[in-house]
């Protein structure tokens, strides 16, 4: 059940991080508005995104500096491989009652 728990904060992260990247833009032209109040009406859904995001991220103790959404994505990834092979190899070994069933009806 680790795995499966790893595998579901990571795609919460990555959601996260995706809108962060995806808003941050608008981050950056608000501190740039010559007219800041209008800007903000303008964006004012993509900037409550971004410092929404931007604060779940922090408190999850990911870096904003080094944010590698490629990154997250193929660590998630590579989690649903092991996650796929686990359930793969899980259902072709026996058990050990299943084992016990088969020398039982010999």
């Amino acid at each position: 059940m680790e795995l499966e728990h790893r595998i579901k904060d990571l795609a919460e992260i990555i959601k996260y991080a995706q809108q962060y990247k995806d808003n941050r833009s608008y981050h950056i032209g608000y501190k740039k508005a010559k007219n800041p109040d209008a800007y903000f009406r303008r964006y004012e859904s993509q900037l409550i995104l971004y410092g929404g995001t931007r604060s779940v991220l922090k408190q999850t103790g990911i870096n904003l500096k080094g944010l590698n959404v490629d990154k997250l994505k193929a660590e998630y990834q590579e989690l649903m491989k092991q996650k796929n092979l686990n359930q793969h190899l899980g259902k072709n070994m026996p058990t050990t009652q299943d084992i016990k069933n088969r020398q039982q009806s010999l």
